[in-house]
């Protein structure tokens, strides 16, 4: 197994007083006769190659193009190594990982970013091959421990730190003096290494399908060649909520925080997306000078999307009227998706492609591109997910809600008027239960014996399926591999349900099917 290690910099490769990060070269020496015996020797990795940058970073200089930097050199190494480890300073580390899951969309191998909170080694002498380990590092432990990963193949981007692997648009940095220093507040560790390390293959993403990189190579090489050229193009902000001032008696008078973003909307590169940090369930003051300026702001084409500076938790436009009013100002839910991957995603949708129709963008920002958020407008097949009664999924936009009702019913509701949401379709399945989205790509409803009374019977159409309620009100079931609607269970269009009621013994076979969450 070949692995190939980027170094870019940060703590793990500085020396001396005050820290700086070692040159490329240094730390290649370094690192070749001190760590590479310890993986070649004791690992399933017989070849290991070490690349850096030109000049080496402390993470805080970070930038949107050198994420694109990092995303490109595994691309040009992508066919000829297994996997891929990138050491990263902490400061920015969770910016990085979360833009390379979409900077390498579909990857089938693993590539895993870390670094430590005290360096790697002491510097003595002028000889790098012949640096100690400095005492007490978790640096060469969290190196080690990513390796050890590295060889289970685990087919996403992820952060590995304090013996714990992270989806790597899931983490925050959290404690900046402990070796304990990232945090996963919104979804499990994808594995964690104690005396033997553990993967929890349950939490994993699915094997790509017709979407991995592998079978796109050429189409995200030349992504990447239009991010890299337009991702300085436009600005991206997130901007945290705060207690400041406004006077809502005075008509016209500026709030702070207006008057802050009035300003910003003037920046140079202009302005084109806004990632809140609001309060609690993706609260946002509602003064009437708030509610005008965002209006104004989304209808001269900028992108706002709501996330919450809460660490754990999601956004509920419902829960209360400071956050209800939101979605007619076009500000559109994050859901549990972490502020710093809302900012990475935003920039690197907007760099592929500029031309791309705001509505596009905004639906694209509302989906799950690599696990980055829970898909409250749909459930997985891969995950044999299902909708508890008293369940709903959202479409991206707000407007639709379909709930698995305690009085065993499925119903779409129209909630683009908060105060009177409209019933659109419902289906009556006789008892309370469980909607299953199976593994096998059928659709299942389950009574609370665990007898099945409905079922869409679609038969195996590739790799995994979904159930995602759309922007219009339809409920269909989608192709994951290809993001293509197979079977359609309510349309406006035709305002017919095409799912029937099969009889009891064509679905007996599915109820062995359905696993929980």
């Amino acid at each position: 197994m070949k692995l190939y290690i980027l170094y870019t910099g940060g703590t793990i490769g500085s020396v001396g007083t005050p820290l700086a990060p070692m040159s490329g070269e240094d730390f290649k020496t370094a690192f070749t006769a001190q760590v590479t015996p310890m993986i070649t020797g004791q690992t399933a990795i017989t070849d290991v190659e070490i690349a850096y940058f030109d000049h080496t970073l402390d993470s805080t200089n970070m930038q949107p193009s050198g994420w694109v930097m990092i995303a490109q050199n595994i691309f040009d190494n992508y066919k000829d190594y297994d996997a891929f480890l990138v050491l990263h300073g902490t400061d920015t580390m969770a910016w990085t990982a979360s833009a390379l899951s979409f900077l390498l969309p579909g990857t089938t191998k693993p590539i895993t970013v870390t670094g430590s909170q005290l360096p790697l080694f002491i510097q003595e002498g002028s000889d790098p091959s012949a640096y100690p380990f400095l005492f007490n590092t978790d640096a060469l432990r969290n190196v080690l421990g990513s390796v050890q990963f590295l060889t289970m193949g685990v087919n996403e981007v992820c952060l590995y730190f304090a013996d714990t692997l992270y989806r790597g648009n899931r983490v925050v940095k959290t404690n900046a003096s402990e070796f304990v220093a990232f945090s996963s507040p919104n979804y499990p560790a994808l594995g964690e290494f104690g005396i033997l390390p553990t993967l929890y293959n349950q939490f994993l993403l699915p094997l790509p399908g017709a979407n991995a990189l592998d079978a796109n190579y050429e189409q995200v090489g030349a992504d990447l060649a239009t991010i890299a050229s337009n991702i300085t193009n436009k600005s991206v902000i997130q901007f945290l909520i705060f207690p400041a001032y406004y006077n809502e008696d005075t008509e016209g008078d500026p709030s702070l925080m207006t008057s802050m973003l009035t300003q910003l909307s003037q920046v140079s590169p202009p302005l084109a997306g806004i990632i809140f940090e609001a309060y609690g369930e993706g609260n946002i003051p509602s003064y009437q000078t708030m509610q005008d300026l965002l209006k104004k702001m989304h209808g001269d084409g900028i992108i706002l999307v709501d996330c919450t500076q809460v660490l754990a938790g999601d956004v509920n436009y419902n829960a209360y009227a400071t956050g209800a009013w939101l979605k007619e100002a076009g500000v559109i839910s994050g859901h549990d998706m972490t502020p710093i991957a809302g900012l990475a995603k935003l920039i690197v949708l907007l760099a592929r492609d500029p031309s791309m129709a705001m509505a596009d963008v905004e639906n694209l920002m509302g989906q799950s591109l690599a696990g980055e958020l829970t898909p409250y407008y749909a459930i997985s097949g891969y995950q044999n997910a299902y909708l508890a009664p008293g369940e709903n999924l959202f479409s991206i936009n707000g407007n639709f809600q379909f709930q698995n009702t305690t009085d065993g019913t499925l119903a779409i509701y129209d909630v683009s008027d908060a105060s009177n949401p409209t019933l659109v379709w419902h289906q009556d399945m006789g008892a309370q239960g469980r909607l299953v989205m199976q593994s096998d790509n059928n659709l299942v409803f389950y009574d609370m014996s665990h007898t099945p009374l409905w079922a869409t019977n679609t038969a195996t159409i590739g790799h995994n399926a979904y159930l995602q309620l759309g922007n219009d009100g339809s409920l269909a079931l989608y192709n994951m591999d290809t993001n293509q609607v197979f079977y359609t269970i309510y349309a406006p269009s035709t305002e017919t349900a095409a799912a029937a009621v099969p009889s009891v013994p064509e679905i007996l076979l599915l109820s062995t099917m359905a696993r929980r969450r």
